[in-house]
């Protein structure tokens, strides 16, 4: 029932009144049940009052229970018209996803971190033969700068 007002549980104490007030009625009223045509009572009046009366707890006892199976029925009860258990699942199905997304993640940042590590260590390496080829170059530059000297000393002695 969508757009219905919530029916409020009636009241433990207001259950109870009514109980008491229905046995003590029917007991009342059992009492004056007699036999029109000779006048006898047609329950033995001991038991027909510990009968109703145990009618009457059970009874009191019963409207209890619906009461209170009432609240717990509003309580689980969503307003959108699904069920509390579908609920469940599609927060399942969705807590799923979020944890494989969080899973990649992880792994990617792993990917990551080892891919700059490897950077790192490419740069650091490429930095070392570069200071070796700068090197290498200023010793051929001196052998070049030696060289031309001899050249230029033999042509013009």
């Amino acid at each position: 029932m969508t757009g219905s007002k919530p029916r409020r549980p009636l009241p433990s104490w207001a259950i109870v009144a009514i109980g008491v007030i229905g046995t003590g009625a029917a007991i009342v009223w059992s009492g004056g049940l007699h036999d029109p045509t000779d006048g006898t009572p047609l329950l033995d009046g001991t038991v027909a009052k510990i009968l109703i009366a145990l009618i009457g707890a059970a009874s009191t006892f019963m409207g209890l229970l619906v009461s209170r199976l009432g609240e717990v029925r509003h309580q689980v009860k969503n307003d959108h018209g699904t069920n509390f258990r579908d609920d469940l699942d599609s927060a399942r199905r969705e807590i799923k996803q979020v944890r494989e997304i969080a899973q990649h993640a992880v792994r990617a940042n792993r990917d990551t971190n080892a891919n700059v590590t490897q950077l790192r260590e490419d740069v650091q390496a490429g930095r070392l033969e570069t200071g070796e080829v700068r090197a290498d170059v200023r010793g051929l530059r001196k052998d070049i700068g030696r060289a031309l000297d001899i050249i230029t000393k033999k042509e013009n002695p």
